[in-house]
């Protein structure tokens, strides 16, 4: 039997491809801070992390609080690496992808926050307070500090979106300015690991917790 063009037509349409001309303005959003948090890290050796974006941070006791950060949020970027073939006549007939980099940008402004030197420095390095500070950091060289990032930030569109990254090393630390009128922060490029039996990170969204 000849293939009916009605029912192509309708099986098309039926897919989840959204037409070109479908705007919704709704669909926007800005990246804007959590009350209470933003990001947060572990320090332990097999932390136990989010694995939705509708659990309260507050229940996962192996996270810690690296406090707020610079008014510019946080980025995250993508590069790859593409190697390119040739024919004989110089024209390139096939390109595949032999690199893929994940990295994240932010500056921690609660400089005295021990968990933010530990970053820095190390955590066993680092000395704390009762109330959360540092009292002590005792600088070590090649100090190679692997955790954990939890990303909380909340959309216009009301859910919470929370990127959980299960390994990031530190690939570059910002200049550290010591000055009146401005704020000693730190400030760090992180490059995301492969973890065994993970994916590099996931994103995810719901309604916030109540």
């Amino acid at each position: 039997m000849a293939p009916n063009n009605e029912e192509g037509k309708i099986a098309l349409a039926s897919e989840d491809a959204t037409p070109a001309n479908d705007i919704d303005p709704s669909l926007v959003t800005t990246g804007s801070p959590v009350e209470g948090g933003c990001v947060y890290t572990s320090f332990k050796a097999n932390p136990t992390l989010p694995t939705d974006a509708a659990t309260k941070i507050s229940t996962l006791t192996d996270l810690v609080s690296l406090g707020d950060l610079s008014p510019d949020g946080f980025t995250a970027s993508k590069s790859v690496t593409v190697n390119e073939f040739k024919g004989w006549h110089q024209s390139i007939v096939l390109t595949k992808v032999s690199e893929e980099k994940h990295q994240y940008k932010m500056v921690f402004i609660e400089s005295v926050r021990s968990s933010v030197a530990k970053l820095r420095y190390g955590a066993g390095n680092v000395e704390t307070n009762e109330d959360g500070t540092f009292s002590h950091i005792k600088v070590i060289a090649n100090s190679d500090v692997r955790v954990p990032l939890v990303i909380d930030e909340l959309e216009d569109t009301g859910n919470l979106r929370r990127t959980v990254i299960p390994r990031v090393s530190i690939d570059s630390y910002d200049d550290v300015e010591h000055k009146p009128g401005g704020l000693v922060q730190y400030g760090f490029t992180f490059t995301v690991l492969k973890t065994a039996g993970k994916p590099l990170f996931d994103i995810y969204r719901a309604k916030p917790a109540a």
